[in-house]
């Protein structure tokens, strides 16, 4: 029989936990950091929400993702991840997890429980699979689990520093234009899965609109995101007065006809005067046809705009002012702290700041 957790307990629990210091220093700490410290977002979800279902009941088996996994303790991880622990670190966490909306959506929590038989990659994927079932198992009453939580919460506060640290070195320089372009070209010649591409985008989105009467507002959203907010129409969101107006996808892999037909025509439900489409260096697509469905939504009345993200980049710094030539690291830094890109798009981008020269000596 599955057991229900009490999500209002499980919120007592995780917050007091958030709070508390850290007591243990063992195999399990070192465990639960190197999965923290690792790449894979999904596994790092499944830990923390598997300890703190141990903690709110004890007889909760937090290799158990599913009601119906065949085991004792078997409960609805999905749904205590989804209500608590995603909200719990919107708002005190700074989405260091990984910012995912609905993280058990993705494959590797699609299974009814965690074992070495799941279908993963091999090598770390494989490694953080066992390290995971391997702590679970040696996790074995609520109040441990409550002492674990605080050591989780720990580690992420580190990270969470250390996070905040990665462009503190970055100069109050201000670059000419030709030089934000080399580097927008620069940082977009390698994807990290669409991340540079819609970063550079919303970016000098945020820097053009901030130029204007002040009554634009630029939102650039988390690049992927399974299961996204409604209230997220594109990439980049622009509202005029408080008012959704128009609207950016960016795409950097091959796309075809139905990818712009359902960006568009999202644009249009939520009554936006104007859509773009711009692709990234490693998209492949069909002009012709791509073109055809351009103009199927020109004929609706939506003014539509698609571009290579190169001739995006030229044309935004074209129509910039001179004097916003100083605000392009700070742009582009809070965007990616708003898309909350990954580590390896963080190191690519201070890498470049380094070969540039655009940090302080």
């Amino acid at each position: 029989m599955p057991i229900n957790i009490d999500h209002k307990r499980a919120e007592e629990i995780i917050l007091k936990a958030h709070r508390s210091t850290c007591s243990k220093n063992d195999d399990i700490t070192k465990g639960i950091k190197n999965v923290l410290c690792g790449t894979h977002k999904t596994y790092k979800y499944i830990l923390v929400n598997g300890i703190l279902a141990k903690a709110s009941k004890n007889d909760a088996n937090p290799i158990a993702l599913q009601a119906g996994a065949p085991m004792p303790g078997a409960f609805d991880a999905r749904s205590l991840c989804h209500k608590v622990l995603v909200p719990f670190e919107r708002d005190f966490l700074k989405n260091i997890l990984g910012g995912s909306n609905e993280p058990f959506l993705n494959k590797p929590a699609r299974f009814t429980h965690l074992s070495k038989d799941n279908a993963v990659r091999k090598g770390k994927d494989k490694e953080t699979l066992l390290l995971l079932i391997k702590i679970f198992s040696a996790i074995k009453t609520s109040e441990d689990a409550k002492e674990y939580l605080a050591c989780v919460f720990a580690i992420l506060q580190e990270q969470i520093k250390e996070a905040n640290k990665t462009f503190k070195s970055v100069a109050s320089y201000s670059p000419e234009l030709m030089e934000i372009y080399e580097f927008s070209l620069l940082f977009t010649s390698k994807s990290f899965e669409g991340e540079t591409s819609a970063i550079i985008v919303g970016s000098l989105e945020f820097l053009l609109h901030q130029y204007m009467d002040g009554s634009y507002t630029v939102k650039t959203h988390k690049v992927n995101q399974s299961g996204a907010s409604s209230k997220e129409v594109g990439d980049i969101d622009i509202y005029s007065n408080g008012r959704f107006y128009c609207s950016i996808e960016v795409k950097d892999k091959n796309f075809n006809e139905y990818d712009v037909e359902h960006a568009f025509n999202k644009v249009l439900r939520n009554e936006g005067k104007k859509a773009a489409f711009i692709y990234g260096t490693q998209a492949e697509f069909n002009e012709e046809v791509i073109l055809k469905k351009a103009k199927e939504f020109e004929e609706k009345g939506l003014f539509v705009l698609i571009q290579d993200v190169n001739s995006h980049i030229k044309n935004s710094l074209f129509r910039l002012p001179s004097c916003t030539k100083q605000d392009f690291i700070q742009s582009l830094i809070a965007t990616s702290k708003s898309v909350n890109c990954k580590e390896t798009t963080k190191e690519w981008m201070a890498q470049l700041f380094s070969e540039l020269k655009w940090v302080s000596e």
